[in-house]
């Protein structure tokens, strides 16, 4: 878990590294969504809106 409780999905600071993790129990059933949109934004460079409030430099 994240210390704001929001999971962390998306680009970070080091080229090319991307990160969708602190889901906590909700892995499983948010993890297709998440890796879905995660895709979406490695392959278009442009960030869906569903994902854009965890942004892991947030």
């Amino acid at each position: 878990m994240t210390p704001d409780g929001l999971p962390l999905v998306g680009a970070t600071r080091a080229p090319g590294v991307y990160v969708a993790g602190g889901h906590g129990m909700w892995g499983i059933v948010l993890g297709p969504a998440t890796g879905k949109l995660l895709a979406e934004q490695i392959v278009t460079g442009t960030v869906p809106q569903e994902i854009r409030a965890f942004d892991p430099l947030r």
